[in-house]
């Protein structure tokens, strides 16, 4: 049975942009990631179930680049928010010009996608100002408009969802 690493273990094994995994007991990688996570506050590191007896730590962005980034974040939401509602508003009135947007409904979002310049927004249609860490890094990457934040998510979902805690945007 493989034994719970320790946090300094942890520490020592993962670094900006390489994390690690770690075998757990079976069973425990909930508590084991909890009690890691409890242990490792304050030090930017992570760590997450990964499997059945896996828990993987990584190295998040820190407080230091969560600033500098924090402008184009917040404008990187804005964008997305005012292009969620848009597209979400036309969507529903079924004015969404078809030969500009794609759109997949599936249950509470929508996918939207320019067939011309390829930039995708993945919208709640009733909450167009929700914010999912993942379908903002994909409007990000897909825009090629904000390169700070996209160097910031070096771990993707992962660090976009500690700069937006960081910035308190929910």
């Amino acid at each position: 049975m493989p034994d719970e690493p320790s946090p300094e273990t942890v520490r020592r094994a993962v670094a900006r942009g390489r994390g690690a995994t770690f075998d757990v007991p079976a069973g425990e990688a909930s508590a084991t990631a909890e009690r890691l996570n409890q242990q490792l506050a304050g030090r930017d590191i992570r760590v997450f179930v990964s499997g059945p007896t896996t828990c993987t730590a990584l190295q998040l962005v820190d407080a230091h680049e969560a600033r500098r980034t924090r402008p184009e974040l917040e404008t990187l939401v804005a964008d997305f928010r005012g292009l969620a509602h848009t597209l979400t508003q036309r969507f529903e009135l079924g004015t969404l010009d078809e030969n500009v947007w794609w759109a997949a409904p599936h249950g509470e979002h929508c996918r939207f996608e320019n067939l011309g310049t390829g930039v995708v927004v993945e919208a709640h249609t009733h909450a167009p100002d929700s914010v999912d860490p993942y379908f903002l890094l994909r409007f990000a990457q897909t825009t090629g408009r904000y390169p700070a934040v996209l160097d910031a998510c070096v771990h993707g979902f992962h660090d976009m969802s500690r700069l937006l805690e960081m910035a308190g945007v929910r």
